[in-house]
């Protein structure tokens, strides 16, 4: 058992978007991301599955041509392949839980 109490260094990506890395190993990594009111990441791609776990607010989750609002409590599943991105369009904090499986494409 490992259990994980001291994590990253928080980094900020992008204006309003902040990154701390939680675990990595070969096959998985967590990060915790932080989005401030009104920021957002990039559209981009990963090369593998990844799953988001809404910690905190809600968010605009756009997925290809697909764009939902996920909120705190609710968890989304991604295949590698298509480009996607969030966006926080509300006046409080959004916070995310990534887990990323790095040997699953």
């Amino acid at each position: 058992m490992e259990i994980i109490r001291n994590t990253g260094d928080r980094e900020e990506l992008l204006p309003g978007v902040f990154k701390t890395p939680k675990l990595k190993t070969g096959a998985l990594e967590v990060i915790e991301l932080e989005f401030n009111p009104g920021s957002s990441l990039r559209p981009h791609d990963m090369p593998c599955k990844v799953a988001f776990f809404v910690i905190e607010g809600s968010g605009t989750l756009t997925y290809g041509d697909r764009v939902e609002v996920i909120n705190a409590g609710e968890m989304v599943h991604l295949k590698p392949g298509t480009e996607r991105y969030w966006r926080n369009r509300s006046d409080k904090l959004l916070k995310l839980l990534v887990i990323k499986s790095l040997g699953e494409k």
